[in-house]
């Protein structure tokens, strides 16, 4: 196929990070004010954040569904929810575990599910998964559930778990990034030593090398920060020299617009 043939495709593929409370959910929830459908995966109780009145998403919220997973060391929910629903296909998840086709909630509260099917997704649908990092942690819980399940106390992941971790991590983000379908990502941000020896913020998606190149997985990596009381988004190099950032498209974020500019 000759490039000029080549149509790319238009679902947008965001990853939003950045130290804790500095605006990533309230900037992915802005979408819901431009009238996209977010399909939101709640893995850390930040939800909340959307339901403050000055929050852009408070009179948009009817545009949001949300998926609440609860996910503990004990119930590693996160991870085989998500699998199930970037797999493709319908998915009937209880209100209750955050559980595909769960039979307990079957018996016991049969109203109390949710459908999702993101192969039938338009592009004004958007998949939210909030947030990455428990995402990474609920990938480890899994793993070592038999030792968690027997009440241990010093589980030590090793090198074995870690690469397994890798793989699923891998396994849910790959097929992410060849989705046709809108996906935001969020995530927490840490410092690492790149491969030039130089310090960099970089998005956490699992151990420190895993999370190095993370970023490959999206078009756009915004990052977030708090700066002389105000929150900021950026999606370019040349705005923040620290942190992994940047768009395949070349899009830059405008200051109070949300995430307009990458999804317009």
């Amino acid at each position: 196929m000759k490039l000029t043939d080549y149509t790319p495709s238009i679902a947008h593929k965001v990853l939003i990070y950045g130290e804790p409370k500095t605006g990533k959910t309230e900037l992915a929830g802005s979408l819901a004010a431009l009238g996209y459908k977010l399909w939101w995966f709640d893995l850390d109780n930040g939800i909340q954040t959307l339901l403050r009145p000055e929050s852009g998403a408070a009179k948009q919220l009817a545009n949001i569904e949300l998926f609440r997973l609860p996910d503990t060391q004990a119930f590693p929910i996160g991870i085989e929810t998500i699998l199930k629903v970037t797999k493709g296909g319908e998915c009937r998840i209880c209100s209750l575990h955050g559980k595909v086709g769960c039979l307990a909630c079957s018996k016991s509260a049969p109203d109390g599910f949710s459908s999702i099917n993101a192969s039938t997704f338009s592009n004004k649908d958007v998949l939210v998964i909030d947030s990455v990092s428990q995402l990474a942690a609920s990938v480890m819980n899994h793993i070592k559930r038999d030792m968690i399940a027997k009440g241990l106390e010093d589980i030590k992941p090793d090198w074995d778990d870690y690469a397994k971790q890798g793989f699923l991590m891998d396994r849910i983000f790959s097929t992410i990034q060849q989705a046709n379908y809108n996906v935001v990502a969020i995530s927490h941000a840490q410092m690492v030593e790149l491969d030039d020896k130089k310090k960099r913020l970089v998005p956490i998606g699992g151990t420190s090398n895993f999370s190095k190149t993370f970023a490959k997985y999206f078009d756009h990596v915004v990052y977030t920060e708090f700066v002389n009381g105000k929150y900021r988004a950026y999606s370019d190099a040349t705005q923040n020299s620290m942190a992994v950032i940047g768009s395949r498209t070349g899009r830059k974020l405008v200051e109070g617009t949300g995430l307009q500019e990458i999804f317009r």
